[in-house]
């Protein structure tokens, strides 16, 4: 059998299968009506092998090369995304960094992590020391500013071995504390001196499991 009589063959037990499952507009996308598809389903295989020998007279597959770059780019995005979002996972982001970045749901993150056989989250956070607070905000400002905030989070919580839910918090009070100025020169204050006291109080008032 050809190459294409093969494939040929699979479209048309495909439709058989769809009809099976009832999927009517499955069939209208392949062109086939309910009747045409259970005509199929009542040949024998060497009568759908004979006529998939001839499904170059009643099949057109063609692929739109344009449309398929665009979407080959589309899924390799998606992939890096969840990537991405497994290793901030891995790092101990919380479901709040999760649906800010993401908007995935609390329960989308909790199936993300069963998935990942990652534990629970702990309950309410430890404050990082101020040595670990400026780490965290020094090792932000020097990663790469083209680098998408996911991306830039995940690269910080490496570097520092902070969790990725303590970079995402202390990111957010700096950029809270510090604005409008926002982003600071090389020789601002060390940010522990402008965010560090409110810590315990503020940056993880909010906290708790996820």
């Amino acid at each position: 059998m050809s190459s294409t009589a093969d494939l040929t063959l699979h479209v048309l037990r495909f439709a058989m299968d769809r009809l099976q499952e009832a999927d009517v507009n499955a069939l209208s996308v392949l062109g086939l009506t309910p009747d045409q598809a259970s005509t199929l389903a009542d040949m024998t295989f060497d009568e759908l092998v004979e006529i998939s020998r001839l499904g170059h007279l009643f099949i057109d597959l063609q692929i739109d090369a344009d449309r398929f770059d665009q979407l080959l780019e589309r899924a390799r995005g998606e992939v890096q995304s969840r990537q991405v979002q497994d290793e901030l996972l891995r790092h101990q982001a919380d479901a709040r960094m999760m649906e800010a970045l993401f908007g995935m749901t609390t329960t989308d993150v909790a199936r993300r992590r069963r998935v990942l056989g990652l534990p629970s989250q702990p309950g309410r956070p430890r404050s990082p020391s101020p040595e670990q607070a400026q780490a965290m905000w020094d090792a932000w400002r020097a990663a790469p500013e083209d680098l998408p905030d996911p991306d830039r989070y995940l690269h910080v919580a490496r570097s520092t071995g902070a969790s990725a839910s303590a970079v995402y918090r202390l990111v957010a009070e700096c950029q809270h504390t510090l604005a409008p100025t926002y982003p600071p020169a090389k020789a601002t204050q060390p940010v522990v001196d402008l965010v560090h006291h409110q810590f315990g109080t503020h940056l993880y008032s909010a906290g708790g499991t996820s």
